[in-house]
């Protein structure tokens, strides 16, 4: 029967792989013993290194489960309690009803990353650690988003507070405690914390790496990237919501850990395993494509108990798109790194522990966007025209074209240098959304980019009579009109 699974698992794999879906290493064990386990892609594909078992991955918000971990920790050594304000801890804090608990549940209200948007355009420069998050929050005039314990709203920033809480109530800067009481009592020798103010030397880490858009079998260095490279260096250093590095069998180990009570004792690990409740006695949740899951103190409880209950984490920054996934009922666990931003592997996660269970699997369907901008770059307009017309009706595999999505595509396009592609690309949207002043808007841009001044005017022109508020379409006119 391991051998059926394994075999169902390797075709899942193998499939995303050929879509361009998944490159990485995935785990999937059941009481400690690895059932399948596979590399895919490359670490490194400028050198053409291969991802292997010992590749190490940056783990993007699965690192949030090892910051309630240490929480956990302080709070069963009497140093902290969940319902403590954070105010207690650090009195310049702004919000004195936040407490401890709904930090960890994402229920607080805080905002998130965006409270850096300012102090960014001013020093562009500047790399934000922890001792920067309690002034930017003092210096931003937005405020809360909602009442804490209102709703449920995801706030990387809160867990770098948690990250900040835990150095002053243990004295040791983050990384050191994690690795003092997580990582060494777990076995977890090759998993550390790196940021560009804490760089670590691991030539077996995985390089992260976008796809193309408009291509996705090609990569390019999310370092390479200006959009990426902010969130990646800029906002790279902050704790807690991010930053841990680590590799498949590591993870196992802190499985096996959790289990073996060498963390926490049991009542204390439970607690992190029970939705939030929020202020109208509804239960936190989120999610998305069939994975709806509550959200309890770290950990996300995936609301299908079929199988059992299921407590996990995914992750996704920039070239990194991660999975850690428990069935505390059956002792599973799948596990699944990628170093290219793939979005859509977070639900084939889940996908791989319906398999361990024997079960049906989610199905997704296709962006014929992407679809179509692919057969575009590559064999030309008629072959993506014959792609649209065949597949624009079959909506049980494909999604609709995406005005928004193509719009974003052909931009990408025009700045790698495909001006005929984009053109092509933004005229059937015009085409396809015909009310749309944004798509007359970009044609006319990607006209104005390609000296087609007369037919960029044009469409200048029909932009603004369908959206007289256009200003930015009005002075790209008049800049045409000048020359």
């Amino acid at each position: 029967m391991a051998q059926n699974i394994s075999g169902k698992l390797d075709s899942l794999f193998i499939d995303l792989v050929k879509n361009n879906e998944f490159n990485g290493n995935v785990l999937a064990a059941e009481n400690a013993r690895v059932i399948y386990q596979r590399s895919f892609g490359y670490a490194d594909a400028e050198h053409q290194l291969p991802n292997t078992r010992q590749t190490t991955f940056n783990l993007a918000s699965v690192s949030k489960i090892f910051t309630a971990v240490a929480i956990l920790q302080l709070k069963q050594k009497g140093k902290l309690s969940f319902d403590d304000p954070y105010v207690k801890y650090f009195p310049d804090f702004p919000w004195p009803a936040i407490t401890i608990r709904q930090l960890l549940s994402h229920t607080s209200g805080l905002p998130d990353n965006q409270i850096f948007e300012k102090p960014y355009q001013e020093n562009p420069n500047k790399i934000y650690d922890l001792n920067d998050l309690i002034p930017a929050f003092k210096n931003d005039k937005r405020g809360l988003l909602f009442k804490p314990g209102e709703k449920f709203g995801y706030s990387n920033t809160g867990f770098g507070l948690l990250a900040l809480l835990v150095e002053k109530r243990s004295g040791l800067k983050f990384q050191d405690y994690l690795k003092k009481y997580i990582f060494r009592p777990a076995g977890m020798v090759h998993t550390y914390i790196e940021t560009p103010l804490v760089p670590v030397a691991d030539p077996g880490r995985a390089v992260r790496y976008e796809f193309l858009s408009y291509e996705p079998d090609r990569l390019k260095r999310v370092d390479s990237v200006k959009k990426d490279r902010i969130q990646a260096v800029i906002l790279g250093a902050i704790l807690g919501p991010d930053c841990v590095v680590s590799t498949t069998h590591d993870l196992l180990k802190f499985d096996q850990a959790l289990y073996g009570n060498k963390l926490l004792k049991p009542q204390i690990l439970q607690q992190a395993f029970e939705p939030a409740v929020l202020n109208n006695g509804e239960k936190a949740i989120m999610g998305w494509a069939n994975t709806n899951s509550y959200y309890g103190l770290g950990w996300m409880i995936l609301c299908d108990s079929t199988y059992g209950k299921v407590v996990w984490h995914s992750g996704g920054d920039p070239g990194e798109v991660t999975v850690f996934l428990r069935n505390i009922t059956r002792k599973q666990t799948v596990i699944v790194l990628d170093n290219v931003t793939h979005r859509s592997l977070h639900p084939q996660g889940v996908n791989a522990y319906y398999l361990l269970n024997d079960g049906p699997v989610l199905t997704f369907k296709k962006s014929l966007t992407r679809a179509y901008a692919d057969r575009l770059v590559k064999k030309g307009a008629d072959a993506a025209a014959v792609l649209f017309n065949e597949f624009k009706t079959d909506t049980a595999h494909y999604y609709p074209m995406n005005e928004k999505e193509l719009n974003a595509i052909c931009y990408d396009m025009l700045d790698d240098g495909y001006k005929t592609e984009a053109l092509e690309a933004l005229k059937l949207n015009t085409f396809l959304f015909p009310d749309s002043w944004n798509a007359y808007d970009s044609y006319g841009e990607a006209l104005a980019r390609a000296g087609k001044k007369e037919e960029a005017m044009m469409m200048y022109k029909k932009s603004i009579a369908i959206n007289p508020g256009n200003t930015g379409g009005k002075n790209a006119l008049k800049r045409l009109e000048i020359k």
